[in-house]
């Protein structure tokens, strides 16, 4: 893969030089396989986050029942939590089941308690959803977890590009993605621009350019030198060193193996100028597939504005100009509410939406899931990456930042164990309670999500989580 050469550098060659200590260096920089940790194939994170929420009953500690103004109704919940048969909005992704992570009773508590009224507000839980940091007019006090993760696997696995952050434009309050205190950092909005920064350099046909043939030949040649060298070296060792060595050797030929036969990837053709989100999203998905099978980098973001989507089925029925008013209308077309009469109407495009946008995300995985691309240890590359879809709300109507959406797919080359749904709502919600009260935070999830990505952080985020430390259950 044309990524993982790209900034070897002299430090991994000048780590070892000389003897046998060149052998673990070389595998770290010259391969896509993480030997050095023990594992068989890079990890990789990708964000997928659409503004605006979801269709929910979410309140602060409790969840509307129906009776009033508000719809009472959770379509993002699935259908059954022990059997794990996913809802309405969820269900086009029952394939892919077993490679899911449901989450429920995750709040925002950076946004909660940053909020006068205790809720979220449009700014403060846009600032605080991938960054769990303080935070004022300027934005984010702290990096979005994205941001840290591309960081820290950039160190280990080298790629032409530290992140990829693409987006569907559209109506939102502010961004989720920082890259320090203050800096938010924008996607890509047409897939012409993505193509060109991504895939200019990289040659057609699945063959490698002369530049990436050339250093292939160098690291064959240095592999060659360097299992001579371990070769000749056995005879002077003693027996429980030699085990080691044996052990070693079997790692280079196997990595010498993979050198001489690459995986290359095939670049995506040139979408050329297209335009509107009903087009742009799944193109831009596609340019994150490929670019991920292409080992251009380890961390992706696609963003998804609070868009309106005229192109499905219910279309616009509502006559509503903006997605952030499809979801105010929440709160007022349950029974008693201004807009009961509207309630079907509302119901058929507000379900339509979230399912297209949940489309990209099948999308996503169907792309990263395939069997025909398997990597070093035999998995998908979805196998080995950990997807997010989140919001920064629950309930936009309300602008909880309480029972975030949280759906996580892939399980981090082994990392956590998937297929399940975990309710963390202290009241027991796998059943029809109408109460609600968490003590789990996205600061827990986003230190889950570093220990999956190989890091021991202790806590992510400010000091205003429940408890430090990752999300109980998960491995």
């Amino acid at each position: 893969m044309f990524g993982r050469f790209k900034h070897s550098g002299r430090r991994g060659f000048l780590k070892g030089a000389g003897g046998l200590a060149l052998g673990l260096p070389l595998l770290e920089f010259t391969h896509g396989d993480l030997w050095a940790r023990g594992g068989g194939a890079p990890k990789r994170f990708i964000t997928v986050f659409s503004h605006g929420g979801t269709i929910s009953n979410q309140g602060k500690n409790w969840r509307h029942d129906g009776g009033g103004g508000h719809h009472g109704l959770d379509l993002w919940a699935p259908l059954d939590y022990e059997d794990f048969t996913l809802g309405p909005i969820h269900e086009q992704l029952q394939s892919h089941v077993d490679k899911l992570l449901l989450l429920e009773g995750i709040d925002n508590k950076s946004a909660i308690e940053q909020d006068q009224y205790s809720s979220g507000a449009h700014g403060i839980a846009n600032r605080t959803a991938l960054t769990a940091a303080d935070q004022d007019d300027n934005g984010s006090l702290g990096p979005s977890i994205d941001q840290v993760v591309a960081e820290r696997l950039a160190a280990s696995q080298p790629t032409p590009f530290e992140r990829i952050h693409l987006r569907v434009h559209g109506h939102n309050y502010g961004t989720p993605y920082y890259r320090t205190a203050g800096e938010s950092m924008g996607g890509i909005r047409y897939p012409d621009e993505a193509w060109a920064t991504l895939f200019a350099g990289v040659a057609d046909g699945g063959e490698p350019s002369p530049e990436v043939a050339r250093l292939l030949s160098m690291r064959t040649s240095a592999l060659d030198g360097l299992l001579d060298s371990y070769g000749d070296a056995k005879a002077r060792v003693s027996a429980s060193d030699r085990h080691k060595i044996e052990a070693h050797l079997d790692h280079l030929r196997a990595l010498e193996v993979e050198l001489q036969n690459p995986v290359l990837c095939t670049r995506p053709a040139d979408p050329g100028e297209v335009d509107g989100a009903a087009s742009v999203g799944p193109v831009h998905v596609e340019l994150i597939v490929a670019a991920m099978r292409c080992g251009l980098s380890n961390v992706a973001a696609l963003e998804i504005g609070d868009i309106l989507t005229p192109w499905t089925t219910a279309g616009n029925v509502t006559g509503v100009t903006l997605g952030h008013s499809l979801g105010h209308d929440a709160r007022d077309i349950g029974p008693t509410g201004p807009k009961a009469g509207m309630f079907d109407d509302w119901f058929a495009e507000a379900l339509d939406n979230r399912r297209w946008r949940m489309s990209l995300f099948k999308q996503l995985l169907d792309g990263l899931d395939d069997p025909t691309f398997l990597e070093g240890n035999g998995g998908t590359v979805l196998d080995n990456s950990l997807v997010m879809f989140t919001s920064e709300f629950r309930n936009a109507s309300g602008h909880y930042a309480y029972n975030l959406p949280i759906l996580l797919a892939g399980s981090a080359g082994g990392y956590f164990e998937t297929g399940r749904c975990i309710d963390y709502n202290r009241h027991g919600g796998n059943g029809p309670t109408f109460e609600y009260e968490s003590d789990e935070s996205t600061h827990n999830l986003f230190t889950s999500i570093l220990h999956a990505m190989g890091e021991d952080d202790a806590h992510f985020g400010n000091d205003m989580a429940v408890h430090q430390g990752p999300l109980p259950g998960l491995v």
